[in-house]
Formats: structure tokens, C-alpha cells, sequence
């Protein structure tokens, strides 16, 4: 079984689809699902998808689902324009979605709801499709799949909900390695700084404590931004 086994970010997954070929049949729904097996405590990233390829090929398949959904981020497994198998009579023109973790009394949190929606909608946008076109395993399946504590009702008003975050500049590893706590109290941040207090999150260069801390986050990155664009 070949598979792509990559492992990418929200905007990267964005970036992959903007480009991807979805065949001269492009598949027009989406199958979700949810692994069980591993949980989310289980999941160890590359180790546990080399282990699910073997799983696979140990029960004769030639193709697996199209998507693990993880805390740690969007995994690549069967390519998009090819039927993969994970569904039964829904693996035809459909691409299936794996949210790691056991969903059947608990909905999906932290990165892994992140990832999870953001997927979902970025699939959705690149493919036109609409809610009518998100089909649980279970409606095809006497399991429980994708979790009983994840309905339709529930996932279609997350999606109508859900952002993205803004996409952070790399930056230059001295600057990587600066490190300082992460705020635990919230702090109201204007839209026009939005940009700026991710980017001092993300690296954690200080803490945003009050408005004087967000003024200046921006007076920093218009520095950084001014620095990283002058002509050599």
C-alpha cells in the first residue's frame, strides 16, 4: 500500500489542496470518522500511521482512509483522487476523514477540533460541496462512527463558527530561540493588532498582559516586518 504520509498544518493543508488534483471524477462528499483505536493518549504521530498502514495491509487492503485528524496535525494517508477504503458503500467518490481518538461519549477539543473543522471546511470550499454532502460512517454502519457524542447538529454549527487563525511569518532562529511564558489570563486584542500578538504568542518573545503589552507586539513586528522586507 502507498501512501503520502505527510504531516501538515492548517495553512499548509490550505496550500496542498489550492494546487491538488482531484481527478476527472473529484469525489463529492466526505465520510467522517473517528479512530477508536488509537485514542488520542495513544497516538504517537509517524509510529502510530506506520502502524495503521500495516493494519491495513494485514487485512488485504490496498487503500485506507484519506485523512488522520490529530492533535499534532493534518496527516496525509491515501491520495484524495483515488477511492480509498473506510466505509463500505460509501468509499465511492468520497473522502474519508479519520478524527484520532474515541469520540463516543466526548466531542472533539483543543488542536484536534481545530484541525478537525478546519479540514472539513477547506474540503468542503476546494470541492463545493455543502452540509448534505458530510456523511457520518454510521449512516452507512451499524458502529457508532464517527463517536456518538458528535452529531450532524453539532458539527454543522461548530463549522459555521469556526476561524482560522492567522497564518504567523517564519522567522529567523535567533529569534526562535527567545522564549518566555505563554499569558494565561485573556486579554482583548483589536483587530488590527490581531496579526502582531500571534506573532509574539507563537514565539513566545513576551507575555500580553495589558494594552501597553499589544502596542508594543505591533511596534515589534512592523520592526520585524521592515527588517525581514529591505532589499540586500
Amino acid at each position: 500500500m502507498e501512501i503520502i504520509n505527510r504531516k501538515l498544518d492548517l495553512h499548509e493543508f490550505e496550500d496542498y489542496l489550492s494546487s491538488y488534483y482531484f481527478g476527472a471524477q473529484p469525489a463529492n462528499k466526505l465520510v467522517i470518522h473517528h479512530t477508536w483505536r488509537p485514542t488520542k493518549e495513544q497516538w504517537q504521530g509517524q509510529i502510530s500511521i506506520n502502524g495503521l498502514k500495516s493494519y491495513y495491509e494485514g487485512k488485504g487492503w490496498s487503500a485506507g482512509p484519506h485523512i488522520f485528524v490529530a492533535e499534532d496535525g493534518i496527516w496525509l494517508f491515501s491520495p484524495m483522487r483515488k477511492d480509498g477504503i473506510h466505509a463500505g458503500a460509501l468509499n465511492h467518490l468520497s473522502i474519508g476523514i479519520e478524527i484520532v481518538g474515541d469520540y463516543d461519549n466526548e466531542k472533539w477539543e483543543g488542536k484536534t477540533k481545530y484541525n478537525a473543522l478546519g479540514t472539513i471546511k477547506a474540503l468542503m470550499f476546494y470541492l463545493h460541496l455543502e452540509n448534505k454532502d458530510i456523511l457520518f460512517h454510521r449512516d452507512a454502519s451499524p458502529k457508532s462512527c464517527p463517536g456518538w457524542a458528535i452529531t450532524k447538529e453539532w458539527l454543522f454549527a461548530e463549522l459555521a463558527s469556526f476561524r482560522k487563525l492567522p497564518r504567523i511569518p517564519s522567522i529567523s532562529p535567533a529569534i526562535e530561540e527567545i522564549s518566555a511564558p505563554i499569558p494565561e489570563e485573556e486579554v482583548m486584542v483589536p483587530i488590527w493588532a490581531t496579526d502582531a500578538v500571534s506573532f509574539v504568542l507563537k514565539h513566545r518573545l513576551f507575555e500580553i498582559r495589558n494594552q501597553d503589552d499589544i502596542r508594543d507586539a505591533v511596534k515589534f513586528y512592523r520592526l520585524y516586518n521592515l527588517i525581514q522586507n529591505e532589499p540586500e
